[in-house]
């Protein structure tokens, strides 16, 4: 047989520990979440600064605007710092950081852009950074899109995580309401229709074997004093005694009755926390009307 209260208490402890826990990866959660955003938002400050550049400089190669090509490398040098801090980012994978690096080039296209003015072939090399431009856009599209199915997986892995931790706290909840209602409430219905019964005053109660120490210990107290109130005279001395022992049990009995109401009262608050079915609830409040009624037979005596 176990005890209710040991019982109670470890399932009250496991239950805190995994709701501090699921706490903690509600805030690392949110942490990432700020994080993978900030990544995101600078991935496409990126690529819309390219394409205002790219479309300046297209516009410019059109016109034959020399000039105007050449003012626009100071725009990519802005863009560059913009990228260098994307790549010190170190929640992006060390392989994608590195490709990064390999891939972009914008040093070579701001010299591109400004060998423009010397070279002789003017539509040659116009033809060669429209084609380096292209190669860079889809690049950073791509880089964009790896980036961002990258965030949402971490944030679907850390999804999961809590999910199973909240599973577990629900498991834990259910089995622990489990053995309250058969060390508890089964026990104290058995025990409530015996009362019923005038023979019980003669015989004794009936205990399940299965029940809590507290309620072994109480049943087995009660029928010590059914047995000992035979065996004594009526003499003023063994009513007194009587009455004392009676005042006892009572007393005992109402101590027991009230803490097993606290104990379903407190099972009830942390299934409300967690959102545990209605169903659970109500068997608690059975276990709570039981031992109400427990203490009400008291007070009749």
């Amino acid at each position: 047989m176990r005890s209710i209260r040991k019982t109670s208490y470890l399932a009250f402890m496991g239950v805190a520990a995994l709701l501090i826990f699921v706490m903690v990866l509600s805030f690392r959660q949110y942490q990432l979440s700020e994080r993978y955003n900030a990544i995101i938002t600078q991935s496409e400050k990126v690529i819309f600064q390219f394409a205002t550049i790219r479309e300046l400089i297209t516009t410019s190669l059109i016109e034959k605007d020399w000039e105007k090509i050449v003012s626009a490398a100071d725009q990519l040098n802005n863009l560059n710092s913009t990228l260098a801090r994307l790549q010190e980012n170190t929640l992006i994978p060390g392989e994608y950081r590195l490709d990064m690096a390999k891939q972009v080039d914008l040093s070579g296209l701001v010299i591109s852009l400004k060998e423009i003015l010397s070279v002789s072939d003017k539509v040659a090399h116009s033809r060669s950074l429209q084609n380096k431009m292209r190669d860079l856009a889809e690049y950073l599209m791509k880089f964009d899109r790896i980036i961002v199915s990258q965030m949402r997986a971490k944030v679907v892995q850390f999804q999961a995580t809590m999910i199973g931790a909240l599973g577990a706290v629900i498991c834990l909840i259910s089995f622990s309401l489990i053995l309250l209602y058969k060390k508890t409430m089964l026990p104290l219905l058995r025990l409530s229709e015996q009362t019923e019964d005038p023979e019980v005053f003669v015989n004794g109660f009936n205990y399940d074997h299965n029940a809590c120490v507290e309620l072994t210990d109480f049943t087995n107290f009660v029928n010590d004093l059914i047995r000992k109130s035979h065996e004594t005279d009526g003499t003023d001395e063994t009513i007194r005694y009587h009455d004392e022992q009676l005042a006892r049990i009572i007393n005992e009995s109402t101590n027991l009755s009230n803490g097993i109401i606290n104990y379903a009262q407190l099972l009830v608050d942390s299934y409300r926390e967690v959102e545990v079915g209605e169903e659970e609830i109500k068997i608690l409040y059975s276990v709570i009307d039981a031992a109400e009624r427990i203490a009400q037979l008291n007070k009749e005596i």
